[in-house]
Formats: structure tokens, sequence, C-alpha cells
């Protein structure tokens, strides 16, 4: 009889033991693969992003504009090569279940500084010579069924126009291949230009300034002397770098970081009460039988083991039954909410995250029995029977 097999037989000696605390396990890493989910949207986009870009924005609030006109003073700053600009749109289509990532951008320049779009000159140039053109990716393209050429009316949820309502009319201009992972494929782009022209309200201003930085610049430097040259002017500024700026974004919903912190900690320990209090139980009903096993030559080694194993198993099909429905579950979220937070999903090293815990947890639940059998002789243990 091999080691595995005895603590697999173990483990289901008491079946209804086992399936609650199977199941126990299972709710725990459930909810910490959810949460794990949910911080990989928020987050996905903050580690790939260029370290010399920074975002200027209203020192009180983004949602407050700046004017058009900082463009140009930030421009001749020591060390910046480029700056441009953008205002959030607050689009949908059709109807508000259908929202949109819409950026209005300065058409001269913003591809420069966001060159990880990967636009073609030709592309470019299509796009510029069209007021009212969007640039779109293919994803949203094949989402909507839109192609070049098409006519496309969509609603901001912010912006009224000159007309008097919130229905743009515009026309797709470039479809982009998607790129790199680190690229947000779900904006849509059109014209700062038009945008600032046709809206009712706020003309010649923007949410927020993004600043190219030369490789060779001090970072740390411009970036104070951004907010330093506008420090008594009515708009006064803050500047972040491009990580932070869309971190603190993401964290308008919640501090995931910390949120999945405290969950782990809770499910450490949770994992910990449940799986400890099922193997004391379970050593203290056959101690008779781990006696009589020291007694015909099997070690302690052996025993602390084998409830090592018994542990893993709780522990490893818990965690995978609750990881999977996790992923399940996700994966309709994620289509669900594709538009307001795409790309919810569990990234791979966090199954390597969910293994530690696994092994952790199965060795601290293992120590309180091996000691235990470790002082246990078969004479006591008898003797106390009898």
């Amino acid at each position: 009889m091999s080691m595995f097999y005895l603590a697999w037989h173990n483990s289901v000696r008491k079946k209804s033991r086992f399936i609650l605390t199977c199941l126990s396990v299972m709710v725990a890493f459930f909810l910490f693969s959810i949460l794990a989910g949910i911080n990989h949207a928020l987050t996905k986009h903050v580690d790939g992003n260029n370290q010399y870009r920074l975002i200027t924005s209203h020192k009180i609030s983004i949602t407050r504009s700046l004017p058009i006109s900082y463009q140009q003073k930030i421009s001749i700053i020591a060390g910046v090569e480029q700056v441009s600009y953008s205002s959030w749109f607050g689009g949908f289509f059709q109807n508000e279940s259908n929202l949109l990532a819409m950026l209005a951008v300065d058409h001269d320049n913003y591809f420069d500084v966001f060159d990880e779009y990967n636009l073609t000159e030709e592309q470019l140039k299509q796009w510029q010579n069209k007021r009212t053109g969007l640039v779109i990716s293919q994803t949203v393209a094949d989402k909507y069924g839109w192609k070049v050429g098409d006519n496309v009316p969509l609603n901001s949820s912010i912006w009224m126009n000159r007309e008097g309502n919130f229905t743009w009319h515009f026309t797709v201009s470039v479809i982009y291949q998607n790129g790199d992972d680190g690229v947000d494929d779900e904006r849509i782009f059109l014209q700062h230009a038009y945008f600032d022209q046709a809206r009712a309200y706020s003309r010649n201003k923007v949410s927020w300034l993004t600043a190219k930085i030369q490789s060779s610049a001090d970072v740390k430097q411009v970036n104070q002397a951004i907010d330093a040259l506008f420090a008594n002017a009515n708009e006064a500024t803050r500047t972040t770098s491009e990580q932070v700026f869309i971190k603190e974004q993401a964290q308008q919903f919640a501090d995931m970081a910390m949120v999945i912190e405290l969950v782990v900690l809770a499910v450490f320990f949770t994992l910990l009460l449940i799986v400890c209090n099922t193997m004391v139980q379970a050593n203290r009903e056959r101690l008779s039988e781990s006696a009589m096993m020291k007694a015909l030559g099997f070690s302690v080694s052996f025993l602390t083991v084998q409830l090592y194993l018994e542990s893993f198993t709780l522990l490893i099909i818990g965690a995978v039954l609750g990881c999977i429905t996790a992923q399940l579950l996700l994966s309709f979220v994620n289509e669900l909410f594709s538009d307001f937070l795409p790309g919810i999903a569990i990234v791979p090293t966090h199954y390597i995250t969910v293994l530690l815990l696994v092994v952790i947890a199965a060795v601290i639940c293992t120590l309180l029995p091996a000691l235990t059998l470790k002082r246990l002789t078969i004479t006591e243990t008898l003797g106390v029977k009898a």
C-alpha cells in the first residue's frame, strides 16, 4: 500500500467531513480569485506605460478642465520633447449599456506621443483629413460591426453639442490592428479640434495634457517645473507619471491592492482554522491506529508526511474547485462588462500564488498533529482506550 493511497483513503474516511471541508476551502479561494481577476482589469495597463510620459491635470480634480494654451507653455520647458492633450468624451452606442472609452485628442501629434498604437502615415492622414473621423481598433470594429466609411451616431453622457442634444455623428476613418497586449484596444479617438468647435460649452479647454520627456532629461525635475509654472494660475496643475495617473483612476473604484492583501490574510487564516480543525479531529480519531503503526516500525516522519498529504489533498482540491468556479464566472463577467471594465481575467501568476498558499497552509496544519504523533506510545494509547 503506497503512502499516497493511504493518505487518500484516510482523507475520505469521513466523506461528509471531507466534502464540507473542501467546499469551505473552495469558497475561500473563489473569493480570492474573483478579486484578483478584477484587480488585473484595473491595473493591467499600468506597468506597460512609458515612464517618459507625464500627465498634467487640474490640481483639484480630474473633472476640472485646463486651458488648451497650457500646451504651448509646457512645450518650452527644458527636457520636454512634445506635448499633446486629451478630453474625456464619455460616449456610448445606442444605449448606456454599450459604454465607449472615447477620447478627443490633438490630431497633430497625439499618436506621436502615444506611438504604441502603430498607426501608419497613410492612416493618420486619412483620419486628419476627416473632421468627424474616428480611430478605432479591430476589436471595437468586430464588436459593433463597423467598417471604414461607416457613419455612426454616438451619444455622450457629458457633452452637449451646439444643436442642443447629446447625439454626435462620426465617420469611421481608421481601423488599426491590435498590437501590444499593453495597449488599451477598447479606446476610440476623435479629433479634439472638431470636438472643441462643436460642443456647446467649455471651449478651448482640455481634460489633461501629456508631455513626452526626452530620455536624457530628469523626469522628476521636469515634473516639478511644470507644476511650478502654473502654481499661481487660476487653474493650478498636478503632474504625475502616466503609471501613477492610470493607477489613481483605477483606484477610484477601490484600492484593490489593499483589498487583495486583506483577502489573502483572511483566506489564509480561514484555511488554517478549517483544515487544522479537520486534521486534529481526524488524527484524534485514529490515535490507536497510529500507535500500532509506530509499534510495527513506521517512523514518525512517515506518519507526518502522510498527515501532510492529507492536508494538502483537502486544500488543493478546494483550491482547484475555487479557481475553476472563479474562472468560469469571470469569463461571463468580462463579456458583460467589457465596455466598462475590460480585461477581467485571472493571470497565470495567480495560480502560482494559490499553490504557494496551499503548500504553506498544509505545512502549518500538519504541525499540531505531528507533535501529538511524536509523543504517542502504544502502551499509553491502548491503556487509555482500555
